[in-house]
């Protein structure tokens, strides 16, 4: 009975259709978002409005995710779609710089006690174009083509970037920069074209962070943070009294110390630091294993893309989620240099969260479409 019972729900799955164990993976992480939100913001002033607001945002990505998810991926493949997004997100991203600064940049779009970042759209928006125009290239056999191929993603994968620095944004920047690079290799451009760029982006990486005063004050204080603790170190060696305090069951929901006042950002940049000191090795871990699930159920799901366009979507989003949780979590444990990048479905923020579960969404519907 229990073998039938199994049987008929593993049919049940299957005729699914899409990916039923990557929206589970999403919306468990979704929500323990939610509860680890509320957790992190319980010694601000308002841990209540953490709490609502992160949940109000899960339950309006989910719907976009579910809406988005029964929308086939084909009808992004327009030219009018394809740059019209990338216009809004232009648009967008300029508009920023006529709102005033928040902690020293201009990142947000503000209305009242609402905000936007448009840089969290403009990943999604990348990642749609590349999708459609590597496929349109190799349909009409020009990917062999640095012209008409790599140099004209390069213009459009440059003007985000420069936009997105003058926020100023390094770390979304170094996302797009890593979802670019990755699509143009699975898209079958010349290893020998991407060759060619690398002098370019190295250059340019080099003259960002040397030329830099405070990025270059930021790398040296992250090969010795404690040349500096209560300054420039004292992000790095706080996130790592919070990792290690936890130990290996750790402090248990709710307990951090570091969250009260010392850890800067908990619910936000830092929240894997405030997760490991809670939930300890054992929570770490598990949510590291999400996201490796993630990543395996992505990969097949571009394994499986009946054709090149959705093979390049779901590689684009799966790309980009995973590795931002890479950076996020390097940054945690002192493996990367500080910089603000959030968490994905994890930390505070509605434009990560909506925007990442609208990108879970078409993935679900490369999956469903998929052989």
């Amino acid at each position: 009975m229990t073998r039938r019972t199994r049987k008929n729900l593993l049919e049940i799955i299957e005729a699914l259709r899409w990916d039923l164990w990557i929206a589970v993976t999403t919306i468990g992480l979704v929500f323990f978002g939610v509860v680890m939100v509320y957790s992190a913001s319980s010694a601000t002033r308002k841990p209540l409005g953490f709490l609502f607001s992160q949940l109000g945002w899960a339950v309006i990505g989910l719907i976009l995710m579910g809406y988005i998810r029964r929308i086939d991926y084909h009808r992004y493949a327009n030219p009018g779609f394809v740059y019209g997004f990338l216009g809004v997100c232009i648009f967008l991203l300029t508009l920023v710089f006529f709102f005033p600064p928040i902690n020293g940049a201009r990142r947000w779009l503000t209305f009242y006690s609402l905000s936007a970042q448009p840089s969290e759209i403009a990943k999604v928006a990348l990642v749609v174009f590349l999708a459609w125009f590597l496929a349109e290239r190799e349909r009409d056999g020009e990917l062999d083509d640095f012209w008409a191929t790599v140099a004209p993603a390069s213009v459009v994968m440059g003007l985000l970037a420069v936009l997105i620095l003058k926020e100023p944004d390094f770390g979304t920047t170094l996302m797009i920069g890593v979802i670019f690079v990755t699509m143009l290799f699975v898209g079958g451009v010349p290893f020998k074209h991407l060759m060619k760029l690398s002098p370019v982006l190295l250059i340019a990486v080099i003259y960002l962070v040397v030329k830099v005063s405070w990025r270059w004050e930021r790398i040296k204080i992250f090969m010795d943070p404690e040349q500096d603790p209560l300054g420039k170190g004292y992000q790095v060696l706080q996130s790592l009294i919070a990792v290690g305090s936890g130990g290996m069951h750790g402090l248990g929901f709710g307990q951090s110390k570091q969250k009260l006042a010392f850890l800067p950002a908990p619910q936000s940049d830092f929240i894997f630091a405030v997760i490991a000191e809670e939930l300890g090795l054992i929570g770490a871990a598990t949510l590291i294993i999400a996201f490796g699930f993630f990543l395996w159920r992505g990969l097949r799901i571009a394994q499986r893309a009946k054709d090149r366009l959705g093979q390049l979507m779901a590689i684009g989003i799966t790309t980009g989620l995973v590795v931002q949780a890479f950076f996020n979590i390097s940054v945690a444990v002192s493996l990367l240099p500080a910089k603000g990048i959030t968490l994905p479905f994890v930390s505070a923020g509605g434009s990560s969260l909506v925007a990442a579960l609208a990108a879970t969404g078409i993935l679900l519907n490369v999956s469903e479409q998929g052989r």
